[in-house]
């Protein structure tokens, strides 16, 4: 039930991984292309020769590509063996739901699956730790090296955290538009949620505000595995779900008013399995009994595929 959580014991962090390369557009695609069809040698895809013709790009580059395929849930690494997942395989083959990654609702489930694992380190912290209304980079660098020493963590050098900073803010914020050829190519996809804002100064801040193109099935997906890591009660309170490390409420940035919004019709959307209850103002989930191991799974999928099927109609 429960997953390996950033204060535990043996928790160790991850500072780097991305050759201070974001996500970009394509990458996701491109990595699950070459592993899934393309027939190259799965063990040595991202490293021999072939691959840097494969991609077009540098050796560093390829490995960024690697990294954030793992990262976002398309590939994994199986002993020495690279393999695509069932997510990315449903996602991205030809005949997937979302080949190209156009619909937000994959985003929205490659977000959760990043900023919800303690796995990556510095998007877990920012996410669901960090607590400044607004900062610039130095803040950012200031705090995460503070909970680094309150962790008794080994702390990493000065540049290595800088560059962790910069790849993380560059996934969530556009780059500054400079005059010549385009920047969008090289802006990472998840710009497209607005989770971070950059203000007219310079310093960013968490975007709180309401988040229409969150589908109800991603949002379902995360209190589903939200509820399946931390709790095997079958009530689950509408604070944890808004304020605890790895909740929705913190990952997606929403407001409580959002939030029960949301949960307000979740027994419509899961066929009674979950119900909403506001009684002597104790306001909560309640399931009816353990839910199925593939219930969450099923809840972003069909969504997915529903939206998918609307807008090709």
């Amino acid at each position: 039930m429960n997953k390996k959580t950033i204060f535990e014991q043996n928790y160790k962090p991850q500072f780097s991984g991305h050759e201070t390369f974001p996500l970009r557009y394509g990458w996701l695609e491109k990595a699950f292309e070459a592993v899934d069809v393309s027939g190259l040698n799965n063990n040595k895809i991202f490293s021999e020769d072939a691959a840097i013709a494969h991609f077009g790009v540098g050796k560093n580059m390829v490995a960024a590509i690697r990294f954030w395929a793992q990262v976002a849930g398309i590939l994994v690494t199986d002993g020495k063996e690279l393999s695509t997942t069932e997510f990315g395989q449903k996602l991205l083959r030809p005949e997937g739901l979302d080949p190209y990654l156009e619909n937000a609702s994959s985003l929205w489930k490659i977000h959760w699956d990043i900023a919800s694992n303690p796995k990556h380190t510095a998007t877990y912290w920012l996410f669901n730790i960090f607590n400044e209304p607004n900062f610039d980079r130095d803040t950012v660098l200031l705090r995460l090296s503070e909970f680094i020493l309150q962790c008794g963590w080994k702390v990493p050098g000065e540049k290595t955290l800088i560059n962790d900073i910069n790849v993380l803010l560059a996934n969530y914020v556009p780059s500054v538009p400079k005059r010549g050829p385009s920047e969008e190519a090289f802006n990472s996809p998840l710009i497209e949620l607005g989770l971070i804002r950059r203000h007219s100064n310079g310093k960013y801040a968490l975007n709180w505000g309401r988040k229409p193109s969150l589908s109800n099935g991603v949002f379902l997906y995360s209190v589903c595995d939200f509820w399946q890591r931390t709790s095997a009660a079958n009530t689950l309170g509408v604070q944890s779900l808004l304020l605890e490390p790895g909740s929705p409420g913190r990952v997606f940035a929403l407001e409580e008013w959002e939030l029960i919004d949301r949960l307000a019709t979740v027994s419509e959307m899961t066929g009674g399995m979950i119900s909403w209850s506001e009684t002597a103002g104790l306001k909560q989930l309640l399931r009816d009994g353990e839910l199925p191991s593939d219930f969450a799974e099923s809840l972003w999928y069909s969504n997915l595929s529903a939206e998918v099927g609307a807008h090709a109609a």
